[in-house]
């Protein structure tokens, strides 16, 4: 709920300074997301963080009939990630990544099932149904909530299979003071050894580039008469990383820099408003060739927002108009022609959004949540094929309500239910019912029951690659025919928390999928020969299995946690085993927290199975990374970390061995 002179706001993104300027001026605010949590070290569970993302009203965690995940300010901190990508990477979430964006798997459901969300807004700039994590740095970001299985009764299509829900930094610092912080690191790999090939590099520190990546990120908080205002910048870069011949590049050459402004001030005593506006721009260059050709990427993040929190009853109204831009522009540079062709691989994508939400708890034990959405989404792509025209757009409304009836430290009801209307796909709506129970000795039960749902998307419906263009690879094209994806799933956990010594869940799962959007292999060919895909909907599949988890804190300052997650995935309408991500997943952490001497250090391994056993190139993955950190002078800490100890090269990731890492941040 809303804090009376405690204003806690969500920033986000803006569209550019143009449209930051309309939203300025033209704008109604929104949705809030509220950031207070109490964490008391790696191995602990944190009863009082507080999440947002199951319920959209403040819930602590332990209160929560929501299975929420957490990854908190102090393993955000704890860690070399730089982008988004890279710490989902670390807690086996994203599986793998490419230039077509990032493979992000919840319960077997990716592709563009997993809503991504900051702040509780939608983020622009899908590719092929897969969001670039690279283009979204962590700099500002102080925790993320990922809640799995259909949340399409609160956030509507493309959150069928789970939200990830990325949480900014709010203005104002500790008790509306100054305050600064700023990290810089640099990181390096060793000579790239190809396991595909006989040759073997004489020694890995020949011909390395010591000064491979280098990220810079700072933040100034500061007050203003009655705002408060947080400054955030980061930069980063990246140079080649060739291959054992130097004819081509594993990794590319890189630049990126955000900014970033949040500002929030009192409306009187029960009332606030904030408003912000951030931009991103990032250029890489890759070396894809012996001959020398290039191919060069160019993207831009904008975006902002405008919202407000009103307390004219027993609860409280917010209001919030945001947009999200965001473009690609891919060149290539031919050798043998010695020129770039420009202009020819663009994508173009703006979101913006109306949102009303009000709550009221005035009846005890109760809380009414209701809300309307308007969005306006659109679209421009070299390869879309829109009746002529590479431009499409959709417009969406809807409607959504929920009550809870709720006892702290007893119990939680929640039941709740969203209809939506298209521009596309006409009217649909979802319903869901979330429960959970504190048992004795303290054992926590959760289950839920819920319909999710999925339009297509731009991709599926228009996309038809050039033959000219994309020589050599089969055409895929769209199909507007499409019908839109449905799921009904279940889930079941049992948790077991002794204050904060451990914690233990297992949760279990079962989704059945309808409609289900795949590309299947067409029986005719094209002109040149090639083979052609359509997107299709099958008939019926399933996702089953379940996630297990355990966290253990020794002698307070020790601590050790271990994951394990099984899926089996089945198309029905074909009689035969998916295999959207991997069977199994083992995850594990070992580490020290000495607060005393300002000593912070872990070991963590991850290992995936297989993602085809019946394919002999996707090999076993066991990956293990290794972080240490000491703070001195109460401000300083020094880090170092070593990703990817044990060498391995993947098709599906990692793409290089280890990488070396050493940093200095200081927080004021």
């Amino acid at each position: 709920m809303l804090y009376k002179n405690n204003y806690l706001y969500g920033p986000g993104p803006l569209r550019g300074l143009i449209g930051a300027a309309v939203l300025f001026f033209g704008g109604f605010p929104g949705l809030f997301c509220p950031a207070v949590f109490a964490q008391e070290g790696e191995g602990a569970y944190r009863l009082e963080d507080i999440t947002v993302t199951g319920t959209r009203t403040e819930k602590r965690l332990k209160d929560s009939p929501v299975l929420t995940e957490l990854i908190t300010a102090e393993e955000i901190e704890n860690s070399s990630a730089a982008t988004v990508t890279e710490l989902l990477e670390d807690y086996g979430i994203m599986y793998t990544g490419g230039p077509m964006g990032d493979s992000v798997q919840l319960q077997g459901m990716g592709e563009g099932r997993v809503l991504y969300l900051i702040d509780g807004k939608r983020v622009s700039g899908r590719i092929n149904q897969r969001l670039d994590g690279d283009t979204m740095p962590i700099a500002n970001v102080e925790r993320i909530e990922i809640v799995r299985g259909p949340q399409s009764a609160l956030y509507g299509s493309d959150g069928i299979g789970g939200v990830i829900n990325i949480i900014t930094k709010k203005p104002g610092g500790k008790g509306g003071k100054l305050s600064l912080s700023a990290n810089l690191s640099n990181s390096f790999l060793l000579a790239y050894d190809d396991p595909g090939t006989s040759y073997k590099p004489e020694d890995p520190f020949t011909g390395f580039a010591p000064l491979r990546e280098q990220h810079f990120n700072g933040s100034v908080g500061f007050p203003i008469a009655l705002s408060q205002n947080l400054i955030t910048l980061e930069g980063s870069r990246g140079g080649f990383y060739h291959n054992e011949d130097k004819s081509a590049s594993v990794l590319p050459e890189y630049y990126r820099g955000k900014a970033g402004l949040d500002t929030s001030f009192p409306l009187g005593d029960s009332a606030g408003m904030s408003l912000g506006a951030s931009f991103m721009g990032m250029r890489s260059d890759e070396q894809t060739s012996a001959l020398g050709s290039l191919t060069r990427r160019d993207y831009i993040r904008a975006g902002g927002y405008i919202q407000a929190e009103l307390a004219p009853w027993s609860g409280n109204l917010t209001l919030r108009i945001y947009d999200n831009y965001y473009q690609r522009d891919m060149d290539t540079y031919w050798a043998g022609k010695d020129e770039w062709t420009t202009g020819e691989n663009h994508e173009y994508e703006n979101l913006a959004a109306l949102e009303v939400i009000g709550s009221y708890d005035g009846i005890d034990h109760f809380i009414f949540t209701a809300g309307f959405e308007g969005a306006y989404n659109s679209m421009d792509k070299y390869n879309l094929r829109n009746h002529g025209s590479t431009f499409v757009w959709t417009d969406r409304e809807a409607l959504y309500a929920q009550a809870e009836y709720f006892k702290e430290d007893k119990y939680s009801f929640i039941l709740g239910a969203r209809g939506e209307r298209s521009s596309q796909f006409g009217f649909g709506g979802a319903p869901k019912l979330s429960a959970m129970i504190h048992l004795p000795a303290g054992f926590r039960l959760l289950g839920g029951a819920g319909l999710g749902y999925r339009a297509p998307g731009f991709s599926d419906l228009y996309m038809a690659m050039d033959e000219t263009i994309v020589s050599g690879h089969p055409t895929i094209m769209g199909n507007e025919d499409l019908k839109p994806e449905y799921a009904l799933s279940f889930n079941l956990a049992l948790e077991y928390a002794k204050d904060d010594f451990f914690f233990a869940q297992i949760n279990g799962y079962y989704t059945e999928l309808w409609n289900e959007i795949t590309n299947v292999l067409q029986n005719y060919k094209t002109a040149a020969g090639r083979d052609v895909y359509l997107n299709e909907n099958i008939l019926r599949s399933l996702r089953t299995g379940f996630d297990t988890e355990a966290r253990l804190t020794l002698f307070k300052s020790a601590f050790i946690s271990a994951a394990y997650s099984w899926l089996y995935a089945y198309d029905r309408s074909e009689g035969k085993e998916l295999y959207p991500q991997p069977a199994h997943m083992v995850r594990g952490k070992i580490g020290w927290d000495y607060k005393g001497a300002g000593i912070y250090t872990y070991l963590q391994g991850r290992f995936f199975s297989p993602l085809d056993p019946g394919d002999p190139s996707y090999d076993p993955r066991f990956i293990l990374d290794f972080y240490f950190a000491l703070t001195f002078a109460k401000h300083f800490t020094v880090y170092a970390s070593v990703d990817n100890i044990t060498g391995l090269i993947d098709p599906l990731g990692p793409a290089t061995a280890q990488e070396f890492t050493a940093g200095l941040k200081f927080v004021l």
